[in-house]
């Protein structure tokens, strides 16, 4: 059996011709970086929908919420879908889809549009991750995975370090919260849908860019790791597969400290720390910006050591604790770095999870797994959001619990070997 140690240096004698595999992985970011900004810019336009009158407060954590519940659906189905009919196809479909109910959002007139919306824009985009996962499967040997993961989970780190002074900017120049909905739907289907369609391909033979020792070079690695992982999975083997459970709830307690953070920080510093729209957008990028910091050493990391649940497990204990300190904190710049190092912790755990995801399942059934585990991952999310929309007082209190349960299910995962 080959160890994993030894995959980093399979082709070391018979350096591929060709690099396009990284190449791949810019415009996989690129992909995700536009998916967040049509995401997260509600963050920044919901107090001005509320605040002029067109949606309740209530139907814009009702409307968050949604958006996740759905979004973790599409996960589950479009994970299928890819392992069925390929990852550029449905990656498509989803890009078209969300585009076009970004516009959607920017047309809203009431709290039920709204509401509906984001349950459309979180179907289309909820289709969208599992291809990522199943895509670095497929384009990338077992030791260069970390590394890209985090080139494309670079759009959810980069998208809101965008989102905070563009739609703020966007806003306040136009004098309307609708602007920056229609420029981002309009970038999606005129800019990310061709260059996707150009790009991308199911596997690497079948990229023009690619050369044949580049694809000798990523089969290498891919036989070797087929001798420690399983010939094929169906979704029942999935579900009973206690390792996968322990990466669900990990993963789970990471990502609703997550998302309530981005998207009811600008709300709480409005409500709470009292700043206004101007400061909201500066606040709102220090998170991400830590984290992209967070996800390059990581990744560089795990892949020199070849592990991968030890940084999860350790970053979501320190985001239940940077969270427990910063709401408690009176001074605001402190109480922003430790909530802002609180949410950076993602960067520690995505690039890890998503790893050991890769590593569970075989090419051909990586996309259920993946759809399941973000799927189920961001239903459980939208709980802690919603809980955390109606009240910071309860909230909080929830995501930090979640977050110490999921960084000790991590490091029990780490006893198992990931």
């Amino acid at each position: 059996m080959a160890h994993p140690s030894s995959w980093s240096g399979i082709g070391a004698l018979d350096r591929p011709t060709t690099r396009f595999r990284w190449w791949f992985a810019i415009a996989l970011w690129i992909l995700l970086l536009i998916s967040y900004i049509d995401r997260t810019n509600i963050s920044i336009a919901g107090p001005e929908m509320v605040k002029n009158g067109v949606v309740t407060a209530a139907a814009l954590a009702l409307a968050n919420s949604l958006f996740l519940f759905s979004y973790g659906l599409a996960n589950i189905f479009g994970g299928y879908l890819g392992d069925r009919l390929g990852p550029r196809k449905v990656a498509l479909i989803a890009l078209v889809w969300w585009s076009v109910m970004t516009l959607f959002t920017g047309a809203v007139w009431s709290s039920v549009a709204l509401v509906l919306s984001r349950v459309l824009l979180g179907l289309g985009e909820g289709m969208h991750w599992p291809m990522n996962s199943k895509w670095v499967k497929t384009w990338f040997p077992p030791a260069e995975r970390a590394r890209a993961n985090m080139f494309w989970e670079f759009g959810l780190t980069v998208g809101p370090i965008i989102t905070g002074p563009l739609v703020t900017w966007l806003i306040l120049s136009s004098g309307s919260w609708r602007v920056p909905f229609y420029v981002m739907g309009i970038i999606g289907l005129v800019i990310v849908v061709p260059l996707i369609w150009w790009v991308a391909k199911d596997r690497p033979e079948q990229s023009r860019f690619v050369s044949e020792s580049e694809v000798a070079y990523i089969r290498a690695g891919a036989e070797a790791e087929t001798e420690t992982v399983g010939e094929s999975v169906t979704i029942g083997d999935v579900l009973r597969k206690g390792d996968f459970w322990l990466l669900l709830i990990n993963w789970s307690g990471m990502a609703t400290v997550f998302y309530g953070i981005t998207f009811w920080l600008p709300n709480y510093l409005i409500k709470v720390r009292h700043i206004d729209l101007h400061m909201t957008g500066f606040w709102y990028m220090l998170p991400y910006i830590l984290m992209t910091l967070f996800m390059i050493i990581t990744a560089l990391t795990s892949d020199k050591l070849m592990k991968r649940s030890i940084f999860a497990g350790i970053g979501t204990l320190i985001a239940g604790l940077g969270l427990w300190l910063g709401t408690r904190a009176a001074d605001l710049t402190l109480a922003m770095i430790l909530i802002s190092i609180s949410a950076a912790m993602n960067g520690v755990v995505l690039p890890t999870i998503w790893s050991s995801l890769q590593r569970m399942f075989p090419s051909r059934n990586v996309g259920i797994g993946a759809g399941l585990l973000n799927g189920l991952e961001n239903i459980i999310a939208a709980v802690g959001t919603y809980i955390l929309g109606i009240s910071f007082a309860i909230g909080f209190p929830y995501l930090i619990i979640f977050a110490f349960v999921g960084g000790i299910s991590g490091l029990v995962l780490t006893k198992r070997g990931y």
